[in-house]
């Protein structure tokens, strides 16, 4: 599973991750904005990519851990409310973050930026709190990449899991999935961006993923009419733990 405290940062790998509405608690708390409100992620900028990020939430301290071994910590105190304009209009409610950290993250991007925490914990997700992918997804698509194979952490999703046809999860909208104490509700399709060009570690676009989904898999249907996609969707339904290692229920 992979998470990270802030969207667009460098993904973690994780255990085990706690789901409650908002998907994993602690996973995506924080996002960047531009002077537009809009957000500034992983698909306009590979800058953080490679900055690791950890959140303490007991302390409210933000750690971020840059590429040349830099290290930026400091309190998160909250300051004015925003609303972030996110993809296909959806609208985030946060509050900036005060302190160093617009001036910090603007100085590493070269753009001007805002940190923002969300209102919710985990409230930074696109549309749906929950994504999936099979590795057997991805090991299809990757036959046709340049290397012959694709890293999963390119496609961001916080669950994958394997022992299933390439592709199986596309007929799951609709049913009910357990895994561990959680029960999920399959959604639609995951709608890719450019986000899917980049490197995981380095953020340099260094792969045409989306014309192999085009390709490959052409445009197919999804919740905003068609597109590119790969990987699902899923509301909770139940709270619960989830871990690495523990099967998928389908109902």
């Amino acid at each position: 599973m992979l998470t990270t405290p802030v969207k667009g940062f460098a993904l973690h790998s994780v255990e085990s991750v706690d789901l409650d509405v908002n998907g994993a608690i602690g996973d995506r708390d924080f996002f960047m904005l531009n002077d537009q409100h809009s957000l500034v992620s992983i698909t306009r900028i590979g800058t953080f990519a490679s900055w690791r990020a950890n959140f303490d939430r007991d302390t409210d301290t933000l750690v971020l851990h840059s590429p040349d071994g830099q290290v930026l910590e400091a309190p998160t105190p909250l300051g004015q409310a925003v609303v972030g304009q996110f993809y296909d209009d959806r609208e985030v409610p946060g509050n900036v973050v005060n302190g160093p950290w617009s001036q910090w993250l603007s100085d590493a991007a070269g753009r001007q930026l805002r940190l923002v925490r969300a209102a919710a914990s985990g409230g930074a997700f696109d549309e749906h709190p929950v994504t999936l992918l099979a590795d057997e997804s991805v090991a299809e698509l990757g036959q046709h990449a340049p290397a012959g194979k694709l890293d999963p952490r390119r496609f961001r999703m916080l669950i994958g899991f394997s022992a299933v046809e390439p592709y199986a999860e596309d007929t799951w909208n609709g049913r009910p999935l357990q895994i561990g104490s959680a029960e999920l509700r399959v959604r639609g399709p995951v709608p890719r961006c450019n986000a899917t060009t980049r490197d995981p570690d380095s953020g340099v676009k260094d792969v045409k993923t989306l014309r192999l989904i085009e390709e490959h898999r052409g445009q197919t249907p999804n919740d905003f009419g068609e597109g590119l996609n790969l990987g699902v969707y899923a509301d909770v339904i139940t709270v619960g733990k989830i871990s690495v290692g523990d099967e998928l229920h389908l109902g």
